[in-house]
């Protein structure tokens, strides 16, 4: 497949993942001028100072007004919110996108509005951290990086193509899903996992311990499990009160595994050992199926 190539390329929050598409896009040339978009000019100064991109602006009718690609890359309502103003202002013909970890209210958002010229195809490349901002953006965030394409039988197939091939360009593997089925699968694999990894470390607080002697047993297990809690306060305020249905679901399945496994551990040992090897086994098999 021949690589996408775009004039000129707009990126709506140059943080983590905007500033991570900036620089790869550049590495890889995929793009002739890119302009970073946000609140702060002295931030978006920044991403210019270290060649994330060309130039830049804190109006966002005016930094996608003659894009040839719109990446929306903030929290996911300041995206819902966005949108609307986004897509009156591109140019004909632009392709707009996002990195949004939810994808329904996205996606609906986008498709009522009737004047654009532009077309979206919802997006979401699982390839953030619990890091934020520009300092933290690397040219090879994505690579072999999962990526969501959410389309709806509204959606371009030509648009939709072409930002397949621009998140491919920037080495990730693609997964197509409607918007809600999307929502529910990152639900089980990256909301609630979130919210276990701020409620081990609340369970932990609760004792009140000291720091230091806590600082000082813990190990890999914890520090593994828990790293995520580390992640963007807003930006999971976000994600959970516009998934909330679907986290509601998975969290439901998680109570009732544990559940099930406390059971074990007050019954008969050899039921439990069955569990932790069942566990064992299927985690062994996702690995096996997902290389990297």
């Amino acid at each position: 497949m021949k690589e996408p190539h775009f004039q000129k390329l707009a990126i709506y929050g140059v943080g983590l993942l905007g500033g991570s598409i900036a620089l790869a896009a550049r590495q890889r040339k995929l793009v002739d001028h890119i302009v970073g978009i946000g609140r702060s000019a002295e931030t978006l100064q920044q991403a210019q100072d270290v060649g994330a991109i060309d130039a830049y602006s804190t109006d966002p009718a005016e930094g996608v007004a003659d894009a040839d690609l719109v990446v929306l890359c903030t929290p996911v309502r300041h995206i819902i919110a966005t949108l609307p103003a986004v897509m009156k202002h591109v140019k004909k013909g632009a392709l707009v996108t996002d990195v949004g970890s939810t994808k329904t209210s996205i996606v609906r958002t986008a498709e009522q509005c009737r004047d654009s010229r532009g077309f979206f195809v919802g997006s979401h490349p699982m390839a953030g951290s619990e890091q934020s901002g520009m300092k933290n953006a690397k040219a090879d965030l994505f690579e072999n990086a999962n990526c969501f394409i959410t389309p709806t039988p509204n959606t371009s197939h030509e648009a939709m193509s072409k930002i397949a091939g621009w998140w491919q360009a920037l080495g990730c593997r693609l997964a197509i899903a409607r918007p809600e089925r999307h929502d529910m699968l990152v639900a089980l694999v990256s909301h609630v996992p979130h919210l276990v990894a701020v409620a081990l470390v609340r369970a932990v607080e609760s004792f009140n311990e000291d720091q230091n002697l806590i600082k000082g047993i813990v190990g890999n297990g914890f520090r593994d499990t828990t790293r995520i809690a580390c992640g963007s306060a807003q930006m999971w305020q976000d994600i959970c009160a516009e998934n909330s249905r679907e986290i509601e679901r998975a969290c439901d399945a998680f109570e009732k595994a544990f559940r099930e496994l406390l059971a074990a551990h007050a019954g008969d040992p050899a039921e439990l050992e069955s569990v932790f090897l069942s566990a064992s086994e299927y985690r062994k098999l996702l690995e096996e199926r997902s290389p990297r």
